[in-house]
């Protein structure tokens, strides 16, 4: 094997894939990246079997009217190596040449600058995992913008206890027009839908962990224009015109989420709030909060809301003007659940619905986002 290839455009799809391989492992071959060079494209992959990452690197098609450019790259002869992934990264990003040369001897991946020569030891490629091929058939398209939307919005309220594993995740649900990402912990609930073009796929949903939907994110932040995703039983596999991303699927039984959201009738007031004058409120609170109580405890009156919080070192409190259509009403919250909800919230207020002192609330945007937060029990 042997190529020329853009030293920023290099690194960048190395650091990208490297990302999904496992920082340490017992095996050294989970360390590596995997390159292939193949006519006219260079495909590196990486992958810790719970996600894998595979990138194409090609000439970009010249535009029509304009000075033909130097290729990014040009494969002098095809074949593979696997090297190791932070090695390799981290070498090509403290090099400044605008292009470098890689080829294979061996067991040595060699690279040559104009200022240096490094040689790196190579792992057996028939030794690296299998990663599996995007389906034939696709369950569906949605725009690069909307899958970034969805993954941020619900991420977030996943949970981290190695008890709960299935909670790990987000459930991810292919319908007849809407791709929806739900993220729930026990405590909170994410819910978030999306346009979806279906095309395909017997298997309509699936839950994904944490690092398998960061990677989905930056696929898509990548794209250009509609990605392809793919659910089956084994993984979901997401496909942009530069990569395929593919995240194994948790096993277990995802909460009925419908149960947990407020039904109309449960609901008995509404308030329009500003975010960003509710999130400085909460904050500025929030310093008051202490180990026995990690709770703020928010009020309701016609046309005020008033946050407050006690603790060892002193008392907050806080108020603001609001539009609020019912009656009195105090309830508890963990000041943290409702700041991560804030920050993913782009609309400049939201409709806030509370259901009594011992039950869910729920926060909603114009753009589809819910979320629905459990209280925290106070005097």
């Amino acid at each position: 094997m042997k190529f020329t290839c853009s030293r920023a455009r290099l690194s960048e799809v190395a650091s990208l894939v490297g990302q999904a391989v496992a920082g340490k492992s017992t095996k050294k071959i989970f360390e590596c990246l995997r390159i292939v060079a193949d006519g006219d494209s260079l495909e590196i992959a990486g992958t810790d079997l719970e996600v894998s990452v595979r990138q194409t690197i090609r000439n970009e098609s010249p535009v029509e009217g304009e000075e033909p450019k130097q290729p990014d790259l040009v494969v002098e002869q095809p074949g593979k190596a696997v090297v190791p992934a932070t090695l390799l990264a981290g070498l090509l990003r403290e090099i400044n040449d605008e292009r470098v040369t890689l080829s294979v001897q061996g067991q040595k991946l060699t690279l040559d600058t104009d200022g240096g020569h490094f040689e790196l030891e190579c792992e057996d490629p028939a030794q690296f995992p299998d990663i599996p091929e995007f389906p034939s058939e696709a369950t569906g398209r949605v725009a690069a913008s909307d899958l970034r939307t969805l993954v941020r919005k619900t991420i977030f309220a996943t949970g981290k206890e190695a008890a709960r594993f299935v909670l790990n995740g987000v459930r991810i649900s292919a319908e007849d027009d809407a791709l929806r990402f739900v993220g729930c912990d026990g405590r909170r609930l994410a819910i978030l839908a999306r346009p979806l073009e279906r095309t395909g796929g017997s298997v309509t949903t699936a839950i994904v962990g944490v690092k398998g939907l960061q990677h989905f994110e930056r696929a898509a932040a990548a794209a250009v224009g509609a990605l392809e995703i793919s659910i089956t039983d084994r993984f979901v596999a997401v496909k942009s015109d530069r990569s395929v991303v593919t995240a194994r699927v948790l096993e277990g039984t995802f909460p009925d989420y419908e149960q947990i959201l407020p039904k109309q009738d449960q609901v008995v007031g509404v308030a329009t709030i500003p975010v960003a004058l509710l999130a400085g409120r909460v904050r500025q609170v929030s310093y008051f909060t202490g180990v026995q109580s990690q709770a703020v405890v928010v009020q309701l009156r016609p046309g005020e809301l008033e946050i407050s919080a006690a603790g060892s070192d002193g008392r907050g409190d806080a108020r603001m003007s609001i539009e609020y259509d019912g009656p009195e009403e105090k309830v508890g919250f963990n000041p943290a659940f409702v700041l991560d909800a804030l920050k993913v919230i782009d609309d400049e207020s939201i409709r806030f619905s509370v259901t009594g002192q011992n039950s869910a609330a729920k926060f909603e945007d114009d753009n589809g986002f819910v979320y629905v937060v459990m209280p925290v029990l106070i005097d």
